[in-house]
């Protein structure tokens, strides 16, 4: 998926919960009764095409319906959904996948090789103008893809990328006997009643009302405990929080100073997961001449008070750790063995003696949707100023903020806060650190870090990789090509009547199978 909707998508995490259905649903002290689950979003879905599928909303609903081939984690281990294996060659030009036999969409017809291809064939299509096209393009040619048999498909990449694999498996397959023949496959009227092969299929749409989605009997995997699970469409937080204390709600997403509140009544559980997300300060060196000047960004780094954003905005470690690589932990090839940039006063006001800079004034632009980003902007403000910074605050509502946040240049202000989710394959960082990646908000560049990444993309030694990732974090974190404030986690209020520890929490969807949602005796 492309970063900048990813970024987007973020900020609506705070919309997203959980609530019980009406008729033999949660929020009964009998367990044993529950027999849905309604996942409520801040809005509709957009579309619900894999191939399309491009904020939270529709990532989350397209993730219950379609299946991923394989996730590889931060360690590098995968596990496997509707393939069976993944295999390179020696020379990491070829990799086979194997489905699994038995495979079948929600329609109960087939899903074989054919559809892999068809899909593969979807994506690299320019005139279907997939939003994944791009991962499959390398050095400007397209990977190509044949049948082998009826559960066996090979990949030919015309030069090596050890970033293929992970991105391979996220691939979600489409029927070719529904989208087969279709012109404007993201304007499908296909696309509203969607036939995928998850572990829940479609059932009901209501536009700004519910999408609701029944068990898939015939899915490969383990079946799902729940009957169904609707998506109900809640977009005010104050009355999604009203409804979680009333026990009309079973489980949102919470805020940290909201955390108390919601656990008042004792119905709810609070579970913390890393979302793998870098909150972080956006120098736009291309807006402001005096941020192009490394001493500039390393002053305004020694001014900061990590500790005091984090007690001020997520009330304690807890709910967010103090970051100083600008890859998330759970990133592979993760380093802390950066510069930490510990707050240092005097060595702040040096270099900025040493750059030549009085008086420096700068505006600091942050979006209003999420309570944090106040009370981290009053604390830079106060930190700033000691060493002699102005910083005035710009609050911006969210649409208005990222709309002017990606305009780059044409930006109105000099720093902003800012957020990314990359996943767990450090090449997806690319798109943010080099001179001409499609993320590069601020104008950051370095021609080493851009040869760094492409270096990496070629090397096939595991360790030699690990060690041109490590390379870059200490180059960029030294350089100052954004500031890494903290590693938030997501904070889930869930129904003391439901376990999901096996539905596995992850970033965006919530939870990655929701066929692991179990109710409690």
């Amino acid at each position: 998926m492309k970063f900048k909707r990813r970024l987007l998508a973020i900020g609506l995490a705070g919309a997203m919960l959980l609530s019980v259905g009406c008729s033999n649903s949660g929020g009964s002290s009998e367990g044993s009764n529950i027999t849905s689950i309604s996942i409520v979003a801040g809005g509709d879905a957009v579309n619900l095409n894999p191939l399309y599928a491009n904020d939270r909303v529709s990532m989350t609903v397209m993730n219950a319906l379609y299946n991923p081939l394989y996730v590889v984690d931060e360690k590098g281990e995968k596990t496997f959904y509707l393939a069976d294996s993944v295999e390179p060659s020696e020379d990491f030009l070829t990799y086979t996948v194997k489905l699994k036999s038995g495979l079948k969409w929600h329609d109960g017809e087939s899903l074989t090789a054919d559809d892999l291809v068809f899909t593969m064939d979807s994506i690299l299509d320019e005139s279907q103008a997939s939003i994944s096209r791009g991962k499959f393009i390398i050095e400007d040619k397209a990977v190509e893809v044949k049948k082998i048999d009826e559960t066996t498909v090979e990949f030919k990449l015309p030069a090596v990328s050890t970033s293929f694999e992970s991105m391979l498996g996220d691939i979600r397959v489409i029927p070719k006997h529904i989208y087969e023949g279709e012109k404007d496959m993201a304007k499908s009227d296909k696309n509203n009643s969607p036939i995928g092969n998850g572990a829940y299929k479609f059932k009901e749409y209501k536009t700004g009302e519910l999408l609701t989605l029944e068990r898939f009997d015939d899915y490969y995997g383990e079946k799902g405990e729940l009957e169904t699970v609707t998506y109900r469409v809640i977009a005010d937080s104050n009355s999604a929080n009203m409804a979680l204390q009333n026990g009309e709600v079973q489980a949102k997403y919470v805020q940290p100073d909201e955390v108390a509140d919601v656990e008042g009544k004792g119905n709810v559980d609070i579970v913390t997961f890393d979302e793998g997300m870098v909150d972080n300060v956006v120098f736009m060196q291309n807006v402001n001449e005096s941020l192009k000047d490394e001493k500039v960004r390393q002053a305004i780094s020694y001014a900061i008070n990590k500790d005091e954003i984090i007690t001020a905005a997520y009330k304690s470690e807890e709910y967010a750790d103090k970051a100083y690589s600008l890859f998330a932990s759970s990133t592979m090839s993760y380093t802390d063995d950066v510069e930490k940039y510990e707050q240092d006063k005097e060595k702040a006001k040096e270099l900025l003696k040493e750059a030549k800079v009085d008086n420096l004034k700068l505006k600091l632009a942050y979006s209003t949707h999420k309570s944090q980003q106040e009370k981290i902007a009053l604390v830079l403000q106060s930190n700033l100023k000691e060493v002699g910074i102005e910083l005035e605050l710009k609050p911006m509502e969210k649409s208005a903020f990222y709309n002017e946040l990606w305009s780059g240049a044409d930006a109105t202000f000099d720093l902003a806060l800012n957020g990314y989710v990359m996943g767990s394959e450090p090449a997806e960082y690319a798109s943010v650190f080099t001179s001409k990646g499609s993320d590069n908000i601020g104008g950051y560049s370095n021609k080493e870090v851009d040869k760094k990444f492409a270096e990496a993309l070629k090397e096939t030694d595991d360790a030699k990789r690990a060690d041109l990732y490590k390379e870059i974090q200490k180059t960029i974190v030294e350089e100052v090509a954004l500031y890494p404030i903290c590693y938030s986690k997501s904070i889930v209020a869930v129904d003391k009547n439901y376990d999901v520890k096996e539905a596995n929490l992850v970033p965006i969807f919530m939870f990655r199978d929701l066929n692991g949602i179990k109710v409690k005796n």
